[in-house]
């Protein structure tokens, strides 16, 4: 029997493992939803996207999930794409670059082990959905503002943009055999100090109406026709280039909000990090309790470990939200 042909995008990852990089995408299982010490379980990217591990993730464990989610946010064509994304890059406003927050290291074969995690209650979860609702904007946008604002004071780059890559799923425009596998792309979305949830929210819409995240899709695409060898010296170049986004944020969405997985455990999710970025911060909320992790590789210079001071700053941020909705006219 002949070996069925590797993705696209496992190719991609194989030529990322082969600079020295780990890209596992890292799940925490809290027993019961109380345990202090999550089960550590990493799930090779290169079989499949977040989404799709956490779908396997659970299906093993005997939960009957449906078809995973579909984009709303299609984009079709080819060259409309391409065009708009070589448009924008070239009047793409200053912003930070990787000489602002990372210092050069040697990539390391394995996941990094410095990181942070918390888990809300099922009721400040959901009081978080009610602010959201309450000020028109989305939970995602939210999140990555204040995520944004919990790792600036580290940065010493305070007026300028950051630029984040937030994974877009693409399962309803790809059509693939196994909805597990990869079926992503990607935005670079530009944060900068005067941004609110509002204007994020509207900058990542139009971001798919450029049909960004299409364009990336179809250049990695490309990466079919390109040895092994090749990916590796271009993945290389482009880590090196002193322009580049400071991490993967990610969000996975609800899951079983109606509690119909017989479980109590609770999960965490968060990406990858690969070398030029400086963390890695992942958020799903599975039956109504948001989850937040971040990872980031321990800095060389010695200094104490970044993602404790960071997830607290971001938890403390979204509870001072539920303060001010609390003491709002409104909120009686």
């Amino acid at each position: 029997m002949s070996k069925p042909l590797q993705s696209t995008a496992a190719q991609w990852f194989d030529a990322t493992e082969a600079l020295g990089d780990d890209v596992s995408i890292r799940f925490g299982r809290l027993a019961h939803g109380d345990a202090r010490e999550p089960e550590w379980i990493m799930v090779p990217h290169r079989e499949c996207d977040g989404i799709g591990a956490f779908a396997r993730l659970l299906r093993e464990r005997g939960a009957q999930i449906p078809q995973l989610p579909r984009t709303r946010n299609s984009c079709r064509g080819i060259i409309g794409p391409l065009w708009r994304l070589w448009r924008n890059s070239r009047h793409a406003p200053p912003c930070a670059g990787h000489g602002d927050w990372t210092h050069h290291r040697i990539p390391a074969q394995h996941p990094p082990n410095d990181v942070a995690w918390h888990l809300f209650s099922e009721q400040e979860t959901s009081a978080l959905a009610s602010y959201c609702r309450a000020q028109q904007f989305t939970l995602n946008s939210l999140l990555l503002k204040l995520l944004d604002e919990a790792v600036r004071p580290e940065l010493g780059i305070p007026q300028l943009g950051i630029p984040w890559m937030i994974p877009v799923n693409l399962r309803g425009d790809v059509q693939l055999a196994d909805d597990t596998e990869n079926q992503i792309s990607c935005l670079d979305v530009v944060v900068s100090p005067q941004d609110n949830p509002h204007t994020l929210h509207q900058q990542i819409l139009h971001r798919l109406d450029q049909g960004e995240h299409r364009a990336k899709f179809l250049l990695m695409e490309l990466g079919r026709f390109v040895s092994h060898r090749l990916k590796m010296r271009y993945l290389a170049k482009s880590r090196s280039n002193p322009f580049g986004n400071i991490g993967a944020f990610s969000n996975l969405g609800s899951w079983d909000p109606e509690k119909r997985i017989a479980t109590d455990d609770a999960w965490l999710f968060c990406p990858p990090l690969v070398s030029g970025q400086r963390l890695a911060a992942g958020c799903l909320s599975f039956q109504n309790r948001l989850g937040l992790m971040i990872q980031a590789y321990p800095q060389p210079n010695g200094q104490a470990p970044s993602t404790k001071i960071w997830i607290d700053r971001w938890v403390r941020s979204l509870r001072n939200s539920l303060q001010n909705l609390a003491s709002s006219p409104s909120a009686g």
